[in-house]
């Protein structure tokens, strides 16, 4: 099955959730219940843990924060076996968190995961990265990408993936159907 985690400022019925489950069947999981300076990391963890529990072959599709979040779930449940990045806002160990603004410091805390970038996660990881994101870093991508032996398209376009919103559908498909070695 497909899953669908949405990003920090969004939920599941964003563009891209409605998007992807009127196109790829995915379903758009909902991981918060509260505002999202309020959420818990762990809290998230454990609501798309239980969604996914009893599919042995889960897909994830995470945008941004559901990136780390997809990224996490797969690195603790065997259950996922590919995952599949928009933009994901993995903080590397080396990043100092302390001069990030835009989200509370005890949200950014609990992202920078330093086994995200020690431990090898036994599935396929396939990164779309927007050469004009101006949100996550590019350097963070390519450090995550790098520790996990990850696959990167790269695509000219923004955080959101504005320009090739329409086009995210058949990228994805295509990727599902390629073979890639674990």
């Amino acid at each position: 099955m497909l899953y669908y985690i949405h990003g920090y400022m969004s939920d599941p019925t964003s563009t891209k959730g409605t998007l992807f489950k009127k196109t790829l069947n995915a379903i758009a999981i909902k991981y918060r219940d509260c505002e999202p300076e309020n959420l818990v990391i762990t809290d998230c963890l454990k609501r798309i843990k239980k969604e996914i529990e009893n599919d042995k072959n889960a897909i994830l599709i995470g945008s941004s924060l559901g990136g780390f979040l997809s990224a996490k779930t797969a690195l603790e449940n065997p259950n996922v076996q590919k995952i599949i990045l928009l933009n994901p806002a993995i903080i590397p160990p080396s990043v100092d968190i302390t001069k990030i603004q835009d989200m509370p410091q005890s949200i950014l805390s609990e992202m920078q995961d330093i086994r995200l970038f020690e431990e090898k996660m036994d599935t396929d990881v396939i990164i779309l990265a927007g050469t004009r994101d101006n949100v996550v870093p590019s350097d963070w991508i390519l450090e995550f990408a790098r520790a996990q032996q990850a696959t990167i398209r790269f695509l000219d376009d923004d955080h959101s993936f504005t320009l090739n919103m329409n086009q995210l559908p058949d990228i994805i498909t295509s990727i599902l159907h390629k073979n890639i070695k674990k």
